[in-house]
C-alpha cells in the first residue's frame, strides 16, 4: 500500500538540487500529482511530480520513470523526466501526449525538453491529455515504455502557480 507514494517520494527527493535551504513543504497531491515548494536564493521554487503507474520492458522490478514540473524565479514551467535507471548514453527520450509527440535531451538519470517553447507546448498539452507516455533507452537492456496518468494535473499546476506567482 505504501511502496507506490515511497517510490514517489523517492524520485522527488532525488530531482532537488542539493543546494535547496529548507525541506520542501507540501502544497497537497491531486490525483497521481504531488506539489511542492521550498526557498533558494531569495526566491521560490516550486514543482509538482506523478510517478508512472504502468511500465513495460526494462529490469524486473524497476521504478518507472517520473515527470516534473518546475517553477523557477527565472524559468517557470520547466519539463524534466527523472527515471530510476541511468539513460543510455547521448539517447534522446520521447513522450507522446495524446497524437503530439516532444523529444528529450538525456543526461544521467534525467531528461529535459529541449526548449522553453516544447516546455510550454507540453504543459498546455498535459492539461488537456489523460496520459503521458515516456519511451527511453537504458544504459543497460533494452528500450521502455512507461505511462504517467495526468489525473488531477490541472489542480497541481495550479496550486504551483499560485505559490509561485505564475499566471497563465
Amino acid at each position: 500500500m505504501f511502496r507506490r507514494p515511497l517510490a514517489v517520494l523517492a524520485v522527488l527527493v532525488v530531482a532537488l538540487p542539493a543546494h535547496a535551504q529548507d525541506a520542501p513543504k507540501r502544497l497537497g497531491k491531486s490525483g497521481a500529482w504531488e506539489a511542492y515548494v521550498y526557498p533558494e536564493g531569495g526566491g521560490k521554487v516550486c514543482y509538482m511530480a506523478a510517478q508512472a503507474d504502468r511500465l513495460q520492458g526494462g529490469d524486473k522490478g524497476r521504478v518507472g520513470s517520473a515527470i516534473a514540473i518546475t517553477h523557477r524565479p527565472k524559468s517557470p514551467g520547466e519539463v524534466s523526466l527523472i527515471a530510476g535507471y541511468g539513460f543510455k548514453k547521448e539517447s534522446e527520450a520521447e513522450i507522446q501526449i495524446g497524437g503530439m509527440k516532444h523529444t528529450f535531451f538525456t543526461n544521467g538519470k534525467s531528461a529535459w525538453a529541449k526548449d522553453s517553447k516544447a516546455d510550454g507546448a507540453i504543459v498546455t498539452a498535459m492539461t488537456k491529455g489523460r496520459e503521458v507516455t515516456v519511451r527511453a533507452v537504458p544504459n543497460k537492456g533494452g528500450a521502455v515504455t512507461d505511462s504517467v496518468p495526468l489525473s488531477g494535473f490541472g489542480d497541481a499546476l495550479a496550486a504551483i502557480d499560485k505559490a509561485c506567482g505564475v499566471k497563465r
